[in-house]
């Protein structure tokens, strides 16, 4: 079967996943589904005892040479999801040979990881999969990055202080928010989830402040902005430091869902975060993008599929301990990438994953 065909089977399969439980949330108990949702540890089992990890070609032993000199990774502000992941995915890098040397490096996040891949300033980016597919779109051919795979879900938080009394998208009127830091993934969505409810007009837009999440949580709890735009994995560590100590909310901004779907394809999923991720927070629905790990196009493609190896093999070494959210660090999923084109060289690994 041609790799195409597999890649497309594969993908497919991986949505089936997806639509049978549309929220993914990771409760003890789905409400699409009446039976336990597996708990992280479980999953991480399952992982470790999954067939293809054990099938997996060799990565470099000690006895050879790293594949690379450097691989360091664009990830996100320091304590947070990404760059938690990118730090267990760079000590991972160099303990089982992929390179000789690897850093997680502290960013404002997607669009500037992104630059940093195309500059040669890091040999790996995480980026959003809506951030990724704009990039692409606004890059000339040889500048845009090519997918390694999805490694976890981002969750879309629109926090809001309970004194505001906010309860609508529609509330935000008026009302000065964060954003999220310039280019950043969460104000690339922001924008959008703002347009589409029709909350850029003149008159009734918000103001809008581009902290990124640090910052943005610092208003927040001094009060002087009412919301805060925030994408994540859950629990986001520093909300939960936050919501311990002044009553917060989330709000649910499910309903553009449709139309961001209609304009931006196979991008968007709807996502649930949990009662009792935060302390106080009632279950809310909200907006899910896949989270990317990217490579440029020029990277050699032994390299790219010792990544993807990498990832399948070692999963279990991968998931930040704070991590409560759904991870994609399976074949099946991690070739789910929104339709953005893979690597070369990550085909070639999910194909030998596969046989």
């Amino acid at each position: 079967m041609p790799v195409s065909s597999r890649l497309n089977r594969l993908r497919a399969k991986g949505s089936k996943q997806r639509s049978a439980c549309p929220c993914m949330a990771a409760s003890p108990r789905c409400p699409m589904n009446p039976e336990p949702m597996p708990s992280r540890r479980n999953l991480l089992r399952y992982l470790l005892a999954a067939p293809v990890a054990a099938g997996l070609p060799a990565l470099s032993s000690c006895s050879s040479l790293p594949i690379a000199h450097r691989l360091d990774i664009a990830s996100g502000e320091d304590g947070g999801m990404y760059f938690q992941f990118a730090s267990l995915l760079s000590n991972a890098l160099v303990d089982h040979g992929v390179a000789e040397h690897s850093a997680a490096l502290n960013t404002q996040a997607s669009a500037q990881n992104l630059a940093m891949l195309a500059e040669n300033k890091a040999g790996l980016a995480l980026a959003l999969a809506d951030t990724v597919d704009q990039y692409r779109k606004d890059s000339a051919p040889q500048a845009q990055p090519m997918a390694l795979g999805r490694v976890y879900q981002n969750y879309f938080h629109c926090i809001i202080r309970t004194a505001a009394g906010i309860s609508s998208l529609q509330d935000l009127a008026g009302r000065t928010i964060g954003t999220g830091a310039p280019g950043s993934g969460t104000w690339v969505t922001g924008q959008r989830i703002l347009r589409a409810a029709e909350l850029k007009n003149r008159g009734i837009a918000p103001k809008e402040l581009q902290y990124g999440y640090v910052a943005g949580l610092e208003a927040l709890g001094k009060g002087s902005i009412d919301a805060l735009f925030l994408f994540g994995g859950l629990p986001v560590a520093s909300l939960s430091r936050l919501a311990s100590t002044m009553d917060l909310g989330l709000l649910d901004v499910s309903a553009v869902l449709p139309q961001l779907r209609e304009r931006y394809p196979d991008l968007y999923d709807r996502v649930v975060i949990p009662e009792g991720t935060y302390r106080g927070i009632k279950s809310v629905e909200t907006i899910g993008v896949g989270n990317l790990l990217m490579a440029r196009a020029d990277m050699p493609e032994e390299l790219a599929g010792a990544v993807v190896k990498l990832l399948v093999a070692h999963a279990d070494q991968l998931v930040p301990e704070s991590s409560a959210g759904i991870q994609f660090l399976t074949p099946e999923t991690l070739v789910s990438t929104g339709g953005q084109p893979l690597h070369p060289g990550a085909r070639k690994a999910y194909q030998e994953l596969h046989g």
